[in-house]
């Protein structure tokens, strides 16, 4: 998270904002479609000036925060900028929420929030919402698939649509006298503040509506004024009517309910309102038990509350789906999103996090590590749903790419802290799955594929001895993990100065399968003074190639400037030279005969540390012994018979 001053830019009173896209994600690549549509054009600002969220005075003494022992890794980042009116302790109550979300939602991009404190309206907890809205191409065939918020469209999209704006604007009341800031329990008398600025944050990530109704009844869904066309926010498609008799009808099925309409009015205000997607069909089932999802819908519809919040009734503040209804009691700390609210941003669309997906998966947050002192070896490491009741884990592994393989079966009773580690693993660069036999007997497989390659570990340079023209010789040594197979080589590559490509120096073969760790070693001889880098590349015998990180290797010299040679020496038609400069400079190369005539002169650059090559014409001299001087930028820096 960042906190930084306000940025310049409208404050803008809205809430719940509208959106509309796909069901699923984009399967190739998706793309913005036209401009940003702002938020007023969408619909009318005065809807959602007070959110919707209503404060009542009942002390619900009841708390839902994240547990202390959840390690849960963020997969999403919330950058605040925070208004100059906003407190050190407000601040902190709303990083806490930001940092829920990043825990809950998934996106490639940050999510730029704009929050500011200040003096709303009487009765207004906090406003918020998106800033523009954007048609997304979501299936990349050209079409439009989604009318989404700012957020959501990133996350889509894969890039941000819109860098000059903040994804979502807040706006939180500075006049309340009971604000609960601290990271406890809200106490009697006392609005939570986090909980509040979670709520108004799904809100901007979202949770919206389009429909209205106005003062003679008639239903309607917001039209987009820049094109005339009727808009369908994703959020709508899936909002249904019960019928009776296990009969629901979608509120956006024209044939029923005309666009606008009475029939679409009634259905607004009937109290039997539903949100329809399997995840959330299947996050409903882990609350109430309902089949769906309620929203609230009362018998006057109220803008900003009714549709875009779950029922009141239905989710009461001690239940865990309690975040998103339109009331907040007093002593109500309700710190976390709910299954049924990860259900909806699951079937509007978005990527989600590890928060979320714990209601969907047995397992879940599956990752892979080191094992510290045992070279070749994996752990695999997850979290686990409290009643999963596993009978045995399966750890599968792709080996360059080819098909999976099982490679370890545990029972569950031999295994703790939710981990596993792969011993002897050997060379090369793996994929691994996690699959999991239930109680029933049915085997269920991760969606999560983990990767981590394995490589020569402990390279080491050594200079273990100099010649009389200053060349070295290296020593290289490296260790081969165990389970390593016999068609591996090692080869040996050398990268000069602060650049360049690696080119190979020579190749080690191996020595039979490395049942155990194996050390190797090789000797440079005659490396020209500089700086280098060496690294190891193992290859098989079908191409497959892990590459160890790179070590440094420097060779001092006296002076500034160095030059190792002639070669060969003597010298018959053509005098080779290599030269290295301490620091990058404009070398000046001469050379004299014995009465003191020149009869070369050229000038190089010279990269610092990066041995050049340097070829002089020397057939048309006299036979004879003659002098190499090199001058750099402020002196002479060598003379070489």
């Amino acid at each position: 998270m960042i906190r930084t001053s306000q940025r310049a830019g409208l404050f803008l009173m809205f809430c719940a904002f509208l959106l509309s896209g796909p069901t699923t994600l984009a399967q190739e690549a998706p793309r913005v479609m036209g401009e940003p549509v702002p938020h007023e054009q969408v619909l009318s600002t005065e809807r959602y000036q007070d959110c919707g969220l209503h404060r009542r005075a009942v002390n619900a003494s009841v708390s839902h925060r994240p547990s202390p022992k959840q390690n849960h890794r963020a997969s999403a980042t919330i950058e605040v900028d925070y208004g100059e009116n906003f407190t050190p302790e407000a601040e902190d109550a709303f990083e806490r929420a930001v940092e829920v979300w990043e825990t809950h939602i998934s996106s490639p991009v940050s999510i730029q929030v704009q929050a500011s404190y200040e003096s709303l309206r009487e009765g207004a907890l906090a406003v918020a919402g998106p800033s523009n809205f954007y048609r997304v191409d979501a299936t990349g065939n050209g079409e439009l698939d989604v009318f989404a918020g700012d957020a959501l469209t990133d996350a889509i999209v894969g890039e941000e649509a819109n860098p000059q704006e903040a994804d979502i604007i807040v706006r939180v009341n500075s006049q309340m006298s009971d604000w609960h800031f601290g990271p406890g329990d809200a106490p009697a008398g006392t609005i939570d503040f986090t909980s509040v600025a979670l709520h108004e944050l799904g809100h901007g990530l979202n949770y919206v509506d389009l429909f209205s109704v106005d003062n003679q009844g008639t239903g309607e869904y917001s039209s987009d004024t820049d094109g005339g066309s009727r808009i369908l926010g994703v959020y709508d498609r899936q909002v249904v009517s019960d019928e009776g008799g296990l009969s629901f009808r979608a509120l956006t099925n024209t044939s029923f309910y005309p666009n606008p309409s009475d029939e679409l009015g009634s259905a607004l205000t009937s109290n039997r309102v539903f949100f329809r997607g399997e995840a959330s069909e299947t996050s409903a089932e882990l609350g109430t038990g309902l089949a769906l999802t309620r929203l609230y819908a009362p018998r006057q519809f109220s803008g900003g509350s009714s549709i875009a919040h779950l029922d009141e009734d239905t989710y009461q503040s001690e239940t865990r789906n309690a975040l998103m209804t339109p009331i907040i009691d007093q002593a109500e700390t309700n710190r976390l999103p709910g299954p049924i609210m990860c259900g909806q941003f699951r079937d509007m669309g978005w990527p989600l996090g590890v928060g979320c997906e714990q209601y969907f998966q047995d397992l879940f947050a599956v990752s892979v590590q080191e094992v510290e002192g045992q070279n070749g070896s994996l752990t695999l490491s997850w979290s686990e749903q409290d009643e999963a009741n596993i009978q045995e884990y399966i750890v599968d592994r792709r080996y360059f790419g080819e098909e999976f393989e099982a490679i370890k079966r545990v029972g569950a009773s031999e295994v703790t802290g939710s981990s596993l580690t792969v011993e002897d693993l050997g060379l090369g660069a793996f994929e691994f799955r996690l699959r999991w036999v239930r109680e029933n007997g049915a085997t269920v497989s991760s969606p999560e594929r983990v990767r981590d390659t394995i490589t020569v570990r402990d390279v080491a340079t050594t200079i273990s001895s100099r010649d009389e023209q200053g060349r070295g010789t290296i020593d290289l040594a490296w260790t081969v993990p165990p389970g390593t197979s016999a068609d591996f080589a090692y080869r040996i590559e050398r990268r000069t100065g602060e650049g360049g490509s690696f080119q190979p120096v020579a190749t080690v073969p191996q020595d039979g399968d490395a049942s155990d760790e194996q050390s190797k070693q090789y000797a440079v001889e005659g490396q020209t003074p500089g700086r280098f880098e060496y690294r190891i590349r193992a290859e098989d015998e079908n191409g497959n190639a892990v590459t160890s990180t790179a070590r440094e290797a420097r060779i001092d010299f006296e002076g500034d400037v160095y030059a190792l040679g002639p070669y060969p020496n003597p010298v018959r038609e053509t005098a080779s030279f290599d030269l290295t400069a301490r620091e990058s400079q404009s070398v000046t190369v001469e050379v004299y005969n014995t009465i003191g005539e020149r009869v070369y002169r050229d000038q190089r650059e010279v990269r610092a540390q990066d041995p050049s090559f340097l070829s002089i014409d020397a057939s048309q001299w006299a036979s004879g012994v003659y002098f190499l001087r090199l001058r750099d930028e402020a002196s002479v820096g060598q003379t070489k018979k």
